[in-house]
């Protein structure tokens, strides 16, 4: 049961570190959203046995705040992947609001709607980071905020 939540954690790290060390601002903000995401998610958690029986308000709450911060970067990030990375996390966070709904629903389907997409964030982070790199390969500089919003 742990080893899906101690490999998800060094793949996150590792995604995280990989975006710090060779990202533009964007991609170091996400990295850092996602792992305070990630930590605070370990500790709101219920007690094991009781853990997607019922709406997990702690982790409602922080995925609520990281869709906040997602969307915040993509709307004023001067790339394309935020705004796909904010609606891969709108559809975990539609998850709580499915079980808000329907609190019958599967303990085993509310954990795999609230975990599935973390994945494809973390490749769409990745992509991100090493699309950024192709650019300041290219052109030389990567402006990291549009200035559209100025």
């Amino acid at each position: 049961m742990w080893t899906n939540v101690v490999f998800f954690n060094a793949l996150q790290l590792g995604v995280s570190w990989y975006a710090c060390k060779r990202g533009g601002k964007p991609e170091r903000w996400v990295a850092i959203a996602m792992i305070a995401a990630a930590i605070a998610t370990l500790v709101a958690y219920s007690p094991y046995p009781q853990t997607f029986f019922e709406v997990e308000y702690g982790v409602f709450v922080i995925d609520l705040l990281l869709l906040g911060s997602l969307v915040g970067i993509a709307v004023n990030a001067n790339r394309y992947w935020p705004m796909g990375m904010a609606s891969l996390h709108l559809a975990s966070t539609i998850a709580h609001l499915g079980k808000l709904l329907d609190l019958s629903m599967s303990n085993w389907a509310y954990a795999l709607l609230l975990k599935f997409w973390a994945y494809p964030m973390l490749l769409t982070l990745v992509i991100g980071t090493m699309r950024h790199r192709r650019r300041l390969a290219h052109y030389g500089v990567d402006r990291s905020w549009s200035t559209f919003n100025a």
